[in-house]
């Protein structure tokens, strides 16, 4: 970029933060009657406008900074959007497993070690499952609610149980938890 080109971004940055400075006199335009240039305030005016560009420059550094450490922090969230069904097939394997077979037994202890390892690993890069206890209340924040079932033993608008987990990576929610919800009769 030219120095052209600096100056009028310069001077878009000074109208932006302080109008009256930019539309000042200029210096020769001060003391008119004596014919000089008041040097004084021309270098006060562009310290100024020093002050003000290196002030951009770091507030442009550390947004930078924060973009690429969000960019990092999150960087895993498509391919763990990709894993929440596989977790969900293992975990449905599992609940259909009839463990009283010997055979099957074996085989669901090797699906179950598998999914305990795939959510240690996950939970490392910072995956967290959302809470959806049975008595817990309804948080639309961080619950779907699937349906409405009567459960005389809770209270109204609490969970009476999870159809699927809910994940969170760090405090951005990955999917919500989908839960059915207690309606009573009136």
């Amino acid at each position: 970029m030219d120095n052209g080109e600096y100056g009028a971004q310069t001077e878009e940055i000074v109208d932006q933060a302080e109008p009256g400075l930019a539309n000042a006199a200029p210096a020769e335009e001060l003391n008119p009657e004596e014919g000089e240039t008041n040097w004084e305030l021309e270098a006060q005016k562009n310290y100024d406008l020093y002050l003000r560009a290196l002030a951009e420059c770091e507030n442009i550094r550390r947004r930078a900074q924060k973009d690429r450490e969000e960019a990092y922090r999150y960087a895993a969230s498509e391919v763990i959007k990709g894993l929440v069904p596989v977790m969900d097939n293992l975990r449905l394997a599992l609940s259909y497993a009839d463990e009283s077979n010997p055979l099957v037994k074996a085989l669901a202890e090797g699906v179950r070690m598998t999914l305990k390892g795939m959510l240690d690993f996950l939970a490392e890069k910072g995956l967290k499952e959302v809470e959806a206890d049975r008595g817990q209340p309804f948080d639309p924040n961080i619950h779907e609610a699937l349906g409405q079932e009567p459960d005389p033993e809770l209270a109204e608008r609490s969970i009476s149980r999870e159809v699927a987990k809910g994940y969170l990576l760090h405090d951005r929610l990955i999917r919500p938890a989908k839960v059915m919800v207690v309606k009573n009769q009136a």
